[in-house]
């Protein structure tokens, strides 16, 4: 959903503050599907300093942005070379940063980010985190991550995930530099997943499937826009320094249930396949393992709707507002065609073969899902708190 220029303005707090305040405005991996929200809405916003960071310039190509009269200056960044650093940051007063999963040891490097941002003088950083990497002691976690006292803590169940244990001890790095405004959005795993990650659009092209190891347990999906949305309001905003925020979808969702949404948007038969987790490499299975904790059932609503003033996307209105979706999800989204309801399938368990006259009792399961999963959209949005 687009909407008019004064309206975004307003909402993201752009007539509260200037160029001189923000300045340049450096997003650091800008073709990921946060990344590329935020330049787009900045692009749409008329921002006249863009500056984008890849490791190839040559794979940052968007035509839509190529009649705008304001340039998108794109420059060389790798994590991996900190030697790129002073040239990405000259001239830059606002960072917004993205960590990978590749290369694997951003976090290493991520000091060394901080220390150039403090040569360029850079005044504000946003930076996108995990939600289980939330730190709530007043020690720099590098000191004492892994001591018996931090990680008996609430929430740290799952401090020997890699994943979380990277934005843990960066999240830490950045609170402790105090020359920077800096706002940390932590966000659960986002919608966008099923169309990024190689294997899961090899699955969904080719067999039309979608892969996890969630073991039937809850997940919370927070839908991208929204990411991109609140960090675009902390990035203006000058309230909005120093913090940090829960970035929640409105409600858990079972993977058998995105895969009867993705059913639903696609016009396709997507099915739920349940894999092993040595299916998957070593980052994601961590992650397919804190899925299937179960942990994220009874998440609280996050602060999204308090800062924005709106209720957090459902997965089913992240699929249809495809006019913000980044390259690799439209391309995706391109390669299907539609099919019939009653050819649809919701779940098949590894190795199991559907009976070819399942069709008509699954047009019925199918429909009751996702009447289900609307009286969920309405329950959301009527009771999450003001």
């Amino acid at each position: 959903m687009k909407l008019h220029l004064e309206v975004l303005k307003k909402c993201f707090g752009l007539e509260k503050t200037s160029l001189e305040r923000t300045g340049r405005i450096l997003i650091v991996d800008g073709h990921d599907v946060v990344g590329y929200r935020i330049v787009d809405q900045l692009v749409y916003l008329d921002y006249p300093m863009i500056r984008v960071g890849v490791r190839n310039t040559d794979d940052f190509q968007e035509k839509r942005w190529d009649q705008n009269e304001y340039i998108i200056e794109k420059v060389t960044f790798d994590w991996d070379d900190e030697s790129t650093y002073d040239a990405t940051l000259e001239g830059v007063k606002t960072v917004f940063v993205t960590t990978p999963m590749t290369p694997a040891n951003w976090d290493v490097h991520f000091p060394g980010f901080l220390d150039a941002c403090h040569r360029a003088n850079v005044k504000k950083i946003v930076k996108l985190s995990f939600y289980h990497s939330i730190i709530s002691k007043a020690e720099n976690p590098r000191q004492c991550f892994g001591s018996q006292e931090y990680t008996a803590e609430l929430g740290y169940g799952i401090h020997n995930v890699s994943f979380v244990k990277k934005h843990a001890l960066c999240d830490g790095d950045l609170i402790f530099r105090k020359e920077f405004d800096a706002t940390i959005i932590f966000a659960t795993h986002l919608m966008s997943n099923v169309f990024r990650y190689g294997f899961e659009r090899q699955g969904l092209k080719k067999d039309h499937e979608f892969y996890g190891a969630s073991q039937g347990k809850h997940v919370n999906y927070v839908s991208p826009n929204d990411v991109a949305d609140i960090a675009i309001k902390a990035i203006f905003d000058k309230t909005h320094t120093k913090q940090g925020y829960n970035v929640l979808g409105p409600f858990p969702l079972m993977d058998v249930e995105v895969a009867a949404l993705l059913s639903e948007s696609l016009h396709t038969a997507i099915t739920y396949v349940e894999k092993p987790i040595d299916f998957f490499d070593k980052e994601t299975a961590a992650l397919e393992s804190i899925k299937a904790s179960g942990l994220e059932k009874d998440f609280p609503h996050g602060d999204f709707k308090r800062v924005m003033n709106r209720s957090p996307q459902s997965f089913r209105e992240y699929l249809k507002e495809t006019d913000r979706m980044s390259p690799v999800e439209r391309k995706l989204l391109g390669a299907f065609h539609p099919m019939r309801l009653d050819e649809l399938k919701v779940e098949k368990k590894e190795e199991e073969i559907q009976p070819a006259d399942d069709a008509e009792g699954f047009e019925v399961k199918a429909a009751a899902v996702v009447k289900e999963m609307d009286k969920s959209d309405q329950a959301a949005t009527t009771q999450v708190p003001q």
